[in-house]
């Protein structure tokens, strides 16, 4: 038996084309579920999850609605949006659960995630949120508010937000508790709620950290064996996108370290996946892996996938 965290790509809820509907999110969280059967009966899972989509709808709704109701902070979207994909994978994981006859019970915890709010990131936000605005629109709220935002693509303009180092999962005593009693908890996610210390405690701040940096994170400060990235593509691909083409499948911790200085994955799309199972491995001496949802089981089996794992002299 391992202590695995295995981090849900946003193709565990929606996947191209899907439309953002409650009904189809279940779906593919039930779907994601069934694949990783045997995995959570015979180890010690937590599941952490990415919150984009959702937590764009929600900011989406809050700007449409600021008329009618007071607008929310960004740190509350990301709190609901916990809430919202949590209650899709407790029914999702329940469904299998009966079905499949087992009784390991699952919970969500809705999980703070501690920054320092003298984090550099602050004075040079770069995480685009929100929805798009006119050039005027977004001057106007700039000012207002104290935003900084920027044109993307030529689509319109977002406000940018601060994506601080997580320093701390202030709800870890918790999540080992459950996994001390065998639930599967259901945590971090979205990176967890940024909060930075107050003088009464802690106080939420508008931020977005990075969802499989965390995730890497939680695995680290939960003394996991094993950490797991499940996404929508079957490798870690050196030159994705051109003729030259290379999977990677088995690989040190080291050389994937290089290619990811070297500038080979996007910052956008691969290049935090790669960063997390890099800094996991190297911190843990554990072993890491990025595949498919849909070989879930193959991935965690060191079957499919890329696994990577230390280096050794």
């Amino acid at each position: 038996m391992e202590r695995i965290v295995i981090a849900f790509g946003g193709n565990a809820l929606l996947r191209s084309g899907d439309e953002a509907t409650y009904d189809i999110q279940l779906k593919r969280a039930t779907d994601a579920f069934e694949k990783l059967t045997n995995v959570i009966q015979n180890n010690e899972v937590v599941i952490s999850h990415g919150n984009g989509p959702q937590v764009g709808d929600i900011l989406l709704q809050n700007e449409t609605s600021k008329d009618i109701t007071p607008s929310l902070p960004l740190h509350s979207c990301g709190a609901m949006s916990q809430g919202l994909i949590g209650e899709i994978l407790l029914n999702a994981y329940d469904s299998i659960r009966s079905k499949m006859g087992f009784e390991k019970n699952a919970s969500v915890i809705v999980t703070r995630t501690l920054v320092d709010k003298n984090d550099p990131a602050f004075t040079n936000p770069s995480k685009p949120i929100g929805p798009f605005y006119k050039k005027e629109e977004a001057e106007e709220l700039a000012r207002a508010n104290g935003w900084t935002v920027k044109e993307e693509n030529g689509k319109g303009y977002r406000r940018l937000v601060a994506s601080p180092k997580p320093l701390e999962v202030l709800e870890r005593p918790a999540i080992i508790s459950l996994l001390m009693s065998g639930i599967l908890p259901i945590a971090s996610g979205g990176g967890g709620i940024p909060v930075v210390k107050s003088g009464v405690g802690y106080s939420g701040t508008d931020a977005v950290i990075d969802k499989d940096l965390a995730s890497s994170f939680l695995a680290i400060t939960l003394k996991a064996q094993r950490f797991v990235i499940l996404t929508d593509v079957e490798n870690v691909i050196l030159g994705y996108g051109t003729g030259n083409e290379k999977r990677l499948y088995r690989i040190s911790a080291g050389e994937l370290d290089k290619y990811y200085e070297d500038g080979y994955f996007p910052k956008g799309s691969m290049g935090p996946k790669v960063k997390a199972v890099v800094d996991f491995v190297k911190k843990t001496g554990g072993h890491a892996s990025i595949g498919s949802l849909d070989h879930a089981e193959d991935v965690v089996s060191e079957k499919s996938g890329t696994q990577i794992f230390p280096d050794y002299s």
